[in-house]
């Protein structure tokens, strides 16, 4: 395990490495300097040289980021471009802010979900599941930074219980954002503590120790759970990893002093050496989460544990094991010595003992001689067939075997949670085609008659600062929703089924090139990585498509090249080789359409989670740029009108939610339809 760990640690200074190089090179590219704030439209050509030279803009990229790394190899993280304040020194008054607030996150998530989930396992299909079921559903479908928004206006502005924002108010102020950043922990961990419990009540072992009278808390808790960690433990460090990098948001909204909020000011500077110093440690924070979760899957999994057995341990197995191997090569030779009489009797208790592994007895020959007298003859099993062959007919023609395609479609109807997904879908399609028909002038002028206007007959969702229809602005708004979501997943799966595909098929070095490069993107959490990559591109619906793309392509990576490790070696894909195809004609149409299901499946989730990314990076002001509709950068531009006009945030979040619910809700019934293994 110590060697483990120490193999971990060391892998994470070339991710370091390369990490600081995508972020420091990204940042250099962004249109725009540190100077130019510090420079005012007076101002002459020899004060910006002078401020060029100061901040060391006249050097190469190269030999800036050579002077970078040899300072952060020698602990120095360097200063912010910004206050002149040391990075380090800010990063560690600002990280306890952060850390409080995941511990919140994992505190209030934790707590709660396993409980909850295995509640709702031990009543599956009763009303009390379905409840349990469609609140966690519902609660991944929700963007913190309107949960952020709506727990504020309910519980600060309304009820006045919590404040609403800052950290100055002690433990009252920790709160609301816990309870906002942990909701997601709740509602993923739910589900898969309900799904693992599933699976393991329904083995044979539980039922044993039932019959030996063990109580059944001590069955749920030591048996049942016990044996249903590592997927719960998965889940929760993957939603951990999420809390840090969606600190960004919740500290955003609620105006709490973290490095989220740091790293925002930074990008949002031109702060080169604060933005890469940030997000690097952020990193390191990421990537030893991630440990945590191996190390503690030794500690709950004796199996896991007993794979960290020493060298020696192993050397010296390995070494017994060889040495009985060559005592049994030994032991006819030694029976050619023995007496004839002697030799006999060996031979007929290896015999007997053979017998005896094979399961056959006396008892057993008996009973099959009698079964095979008593069998009817082959005349008689003909006169049957030949009478039953009319009813097989009729049966085989009522159900006879759909195709592929009709199982799915079968499966979907049959799923309630599925067609509800569906069905709001389609009003979302039909939304958007009638979006295609407005002007942009439509829901871009406004009317200051018409200013903070009610929702009413004439105007549904009421009418924003400017008097422009908020039921307008929403129903453009689902051209951006949709085509990012979309577009982004595409982009992702394209380029992340393709790396996959040739990783998992060639394996070797192009597969260490590849999943290592992977790897390095993977532990750039993703929200920090779109926000850097808009800032680089500009703010348009192109690059925000990139960006959020981009951050999603490694997992396309890791469940193409897994989906082909599985196919690969079987028989048909070396007929293919044998009849001469070509590599490339042998991936794409013998291998990946057979592995297909899981990346469907993965395609499905990555459409929801494209939205709620897209709408955080447009909340934060690095999305769609206004005056353009989009739902996240309508919430934002609403904020300062909550506590006189809530229907400015509150339709858009809806139309959030419902849509990032109903690819969920699509996505659980294809992962039935196309894996019933996995079923909820």
């Amino acid at each position: 395990m110590l060697r483990y760990i120490l193999k971990r640690v060391l892998l994470l200074i070339p991710v370091l490495i390369c990490v600081s190089l995508i972020v420091f090179t990204l940042m250099e590219l962004t249109p725009g300097t540190i100077i130019d704030q510090f420079l005012s439209e007076a101002a002459t050509p020899e004060a910006r040289e002078e401020l060029i030279r100061q901040f060391g803009l006249d050097r190469p990229l190269i030999v800036r980021y050579g002077i970078y790394m040899f300072g952060v190899l020698q602990g120095d993280l360097g200063v912010s471009m910004i206050t002149g304040i040391s990075v380090w020194n800010t990063y560690i008054t600002r990280l306890p802010n952060t850390l409080a607030l995941v511990a919140g996150t994992l505190l209030f998530g934790a707590t709660f979900s396993i409980p909850l989930g295995i509640f709702a396992a031990k009543r599956a299909g009763r009303l009390a599941d379905n409840v349990t079921t469609s609140v966690s559903i519902i609660g991944m479908s929700m963007p913190n930074f309107w949960m952020g928004l709506v727990l504020i206006f309910v519980f600060s502005h309304h009820l006045g219980w919590f404040p609403a924002g800052g950290n100055r108010h002690g433990l009252s102020s920790f709160i609301l954002p816990a309870i906002c950043s942990g909701s997601t922990l709740l509602a993923t961990s739910t589900r898969q503590t309900r799904s693992s419990m599933l699976e393991v009540l329904k083995a044979d072992y539980l039922r044993t120790a039932r019959a030996k009278g063990v109580p059944d808390k001590v069955v749920m808790s030591k048996h049942a759970l016990g044996n249903a960690w590592i997927p719960i433990l998965t889940t929760i460090g993957a939603s951990v990893c999420v809390a840090i990098a969606g600190s960004v948001v919740i500290e955003s909204v609620f105006a709490w002093p973290g490095v989220g909020r740091m790293t925002v000011e930074a990008v949002l500077a031109r702060d080169v050496i604060t933005t890469t110093g940030t997000i690097m440690l952020t990193t390191v924070l990421y990537v030893l989460v991630m440990l945590i979760v191996d190390i503690l899957y030794a500690i709950v999994d004796p199996r896991i544990r007993a794979q960290y057995v020493s060298a020696g341990k192993r050397k010296k197995n390995s070494a017994h094991e060889t040495g009985r191997k060559k005592a049994d090569e030994a032991l006819p030779r030694k029976v050619m010595h023995l007496s004839d009489s002697a030799r006999e009797k060996m031979i007929a208790e290896r015999i007997a003992a053979d017998a005896e592994a094979a399961g056959f007895d006396e008892k057993e020959t008996e009973r099959s001689e009698t079964v095979l007298s008593k069998a009817p003859s082959v005349a008689a099993r003909r006169a049957a067939t030949d009478e039953s062959g009319e009813r097989d007919i009729l049966v085989t023609q009522k159900y006879r075997k759909r195709s592929r395609f009709g199982e799915i479609a079968n499966s979907l109807r049959q799923n309630m949670g599925a067609m509800a997904g569906l069905i709001i879908l389609a009003l979302l399609f039909v939304t958007f085609f009638i979006s295609l028909s407005m002007s942009f002038e439509s829901v871009t002028t406004g009317n200051i008659m018409n200013r903070l206007q009610s929702p009413s007959a004439m105007f549904p969702f009421g009418t924003d600062g400017l008097g422009r229809d908020v039921f307008l602005r929403v129903i453009y708004g689902t051209r951006y929703s949709l085509l990012i979501g979309f577009s982004s997943a595409g982009l992702a799966a394209v380029v992340g089924i393709f790396l996959g595909a040739i990783a998992g098929y060639f394996g070797k070095a192009v597969d260490e090139i590849i999943m290592r490069a992977s790897d390095t993107l993977a532990a750039i959490p993703g929200l920090l990585l779109g926000m850097v990559i808009v800032t680089v591109l500009g703010q348009s619906v192109r690059n925000l498509i990139i960006a959020v793309g981009v951050a999603t392509i490694p997992t396309f990576i890791r469940i193409t090249r897994a989906s082909i490790l599985n196919v690969r070696n079987q028989e048909f894909v070396e007929a293919a080789r044998a009849v001469g195809l070509s590599h490339f004609r042998i991936i794409f149409n013998q291998v990946l359409p057979n592995g297909l299901a899981p990346i469907i499946i993965t395609f499905t989730t990555s459409l929801g989670i494209a939205i709620l990314i897209s709408s955080s990076l447009s909340f934060l002001g690095f999305g769609v740029p206004v005056p353009h509709p989009e739902w996240g950068a309508m919430i934002a531009g609403s904020r300062d009108f909550m506590r006189i006009a809530p229907w400015l945030t509150t339709f858009p979040g809806i139309f959030i939610v419902l849509t990032v619910l109903a690819f969920n809700l699509l996505g659980d019934g294809l992962r039935d339809a196309l894996d019933p293994k996995l079923k909820k």
